[in-house]
């Protein structure tokens, strides 16, 4: 049986008002999720909720344990140009949250640290100055820092932003190799579809707006049925050279 981390058991997320709800979900070790809808429509309000930064409206949020290791590398992050630390320094901060207060950076976190920045073709990239990397490379340093602490569910809102086509591409294939490790929960938010569809082996659909929420495996879920009820658009979802791929008709 799948190793559940955590559970929305009528849940009702939003801020000082109920955006979605009541709704229920389990994230699972081992599952690549991809959260997908319109924009504004609850997307990072229900990441934010899975790892515990929003306390829902109604219902609750059952966590495994209160040790529950987790990564979340937001959309559109910044560092502050008066804040100037390197690539380096930064996925060294995945390592730090993990030790204990007042314990130095051992060479053993540094290693780990330039392990995921090389495998996320960053390593000679380390000490230059993460202000002046361009978004897609500051994308990828943000990615190792996640990775670097271990986490057993991993939140990436956006990952691709910035990005070119191969840089994209190399970050969802990169994301395909961790899934299949079967070590963590990953939970991917984007506005691109094809990508996430690519790649997630469960669905999430979230629409405030309508107030539409649909969870499950991908199978069920990107059909051109139920994303046309998301999106409020004639969608058509079909395969092309076995890869799946969708359209709005008419367009």
């Amino acid at each position: 049986m799948a190793d559940a981390l955590v559970r929305l058991v009528n849940a009702e997320i939003g801020y000082s008002r109920p955006l979605l709800g009541p709704i229920d979900l389990e994230l699972c070790r081992g599952e690549l999720w991809g959260v997908v809808g319109p924009n504004g429509a609850g997307k990072t309000t229900l990441a934010k909720t899975v790892l515990g930064l929003l306390r829902p409206l109604g219902g609750c949020v059952e966590r495994v344990a209160t040790s529950l290791r987790s990564s979340y590398t937001p959309q559109r992050h910044r560092l502050s140009a008066l804040f100037p630390v390197s690539a380096l320094d930064v996925v060294l901060m995945g390592r730090t949250a993990r030790l204990p207060l007042g314990h130095r950076v051992r060479p053993v976190d540094e290693q780990r640290a330039r392990d995921e920045l090389g495998r996320m073709g960053m390593a000679t990239m380390a000490d230059t100055p993460f202000r002046s990397l361009s978004g897609g490379q500051q994308q990828r340093v943000l990615l190792a820092r996640a990775l670097a602490a271990d986490p057993e569910i991993l939140v990436l809102d956006e990952p691709a932003e910035g990005m070119d086509l191969p840089g994209a591409s190399d970050v969802l294939r990169f994301l395909a190799e961790v899934h299949a490790t079967g070590r963590m929960a990953l939970v991917m938010v984007s506005h691109r579809l094809e990508d996430v569809i690519s790649v997630a082996d469960h669905l999430c659909f979230v629409n405030q707006y309508t107030k539409m929420f649909d969870a499950g495996p991908s199978a069920l879920l990107a059909t051109s049925e139920k994303l046309s009820l998301l999106y409020e658009r004639d969608i058509e979802a079909y395969a092309h050279a076995g890869k799946p791929c969708v359209r709005v008709r008419g367009s």
